[in-house]
Formats: structure tokens, sequence, C-alpha cells
């Protein structure tokens, strides 16, 4: 990918892509290939920084369809982890209630829940949903798309930790803005 397709470029998972076949990015993932590894993943931290600030943006840019209020703290502790104001440990101890808050949609008691969020949403946010739902392949649901986001949300808040590196699962794309990549990852 040249500079001036980098600019051009309307997929972000294609961008995305691109930058894991280039350095520092290959060899930092060639270094995390099996897991589980001896490295310390923080000594890549100012690798992978750009890219963790554009996937915590990303939920920022879908926070009406975080519709769990464990889900968005998770998402404000990683912002701050970022800004050096609290320490990794606080983000790691937090992620368990971000994996729960998106397991409940896994969970058949809580529809009554779950189908409340989903007319909240569709209420407030409609034009959200239908922008995210004209990006995927097939016909989505409201709710498949909660249960998507707050995944997502999960993945972005613990995202350098994450082992083996490199692409996000592809159910993520639709919540990835080339725009916004482009303002925090410089084209390599």
């Amino acid at each position: 990918m040249t500079k001036d397709e980098w600019f051009q470029c309307k997929s972000a998972p294609l961008m995305i892509e691109y930058l894991w076949t280039q350095e520092p990015y290959v060899s930092t993932a060639k270094k995390f290939e099996i897991y589980p590894n001896t490295e310390d993943w923080m000594a890549y931290l100012s690798v992978e920084m750009p890219l963790y600030k554009f996937y915590l943006s990303s939920c920022r840019k879908i926070w009406p369809l975080l519709t769990q209020e464990e889900s968005r703290k998770g998402i404000e502790l990683a912002e701050k982890f970022v800004e050096g104001k609290i320490q990794w440990d606080r983000v790691s101890e937090y992620s368990w209630h971000v994996e729960g808050a998106a397991y409940c949609f896994e969970d058949p008691p809580e529809l009554e829940k779950i189908n409340t969020w989903v007319k909240d949403v569709e209420r407030d946010s409609l034009d959200l949903v239908n922008e995210l739902r004209n990006k995927d392949i097939g016909v989505i649901s409201t709710q498949k798309l909660l249960k998507q986001a707050a995944y997502f949300a999960d993945h972005a808040m613990i995202y350098p930790s994450i082992q083996p590196k490199g692409l996000l699962n592809n159910e993520y794309n639709k919540f990835l803005c080339p725009k916004l990549l482009r303002k925090y990852v410089s084209y390599p």
C-alpha cells in the first residue's frame, strides 16, 4: 500500500492488515506468535499504543451501543491508562467486568434486560444502528450488534495484552473507521 493509497483507503481493516506487514508491527507480531509467551508485552506498548488509542476511540464512536456501565467504565479505565493516570493492573483487574457485560448477551435469563437495551438503542441511536447494519454483509439484529459492540469493547480495553498480536475478529470491522485510524496511526 502506497502512502497515497493509505490516505485514500476506505477500509480500516485493510489498512490495519497492511500495518501488520510493516515494521515495527511485523517484528512485534513475530515475538508473540506462540502463546503463552515469555516476552513482556509492556515492552512493546509503544509500538501498539497508536492502535490502542484508535480502538478506544472507536469505542467512543459506538458509545450508545455500549449499553452497560461495565463496558463504558472499562473503556474509561483504559483511557486513563493511556494518559498515564493509572497502572495496567487496574485495567486488567476490571476486564472481567467488561467481559461479563458482553457475556450477558449469551445468558437467556437476561433476555428482558437485553430487550430493553435493544428498544432504547433503536429509539435513541437508530441512525448509528442502521449505519453499522449497512456495513455488515448479512442481516444483523440490533441485539447481535449490541453483543458485538460489547465484545469489541472488551477486546479494545485489553488490546495491548492480547496474544498473538495482529488482526481483530472480522465481526468488529464495522466499528472501525479509516479516517479515525489515520488520526491515530501514521503511515508506516
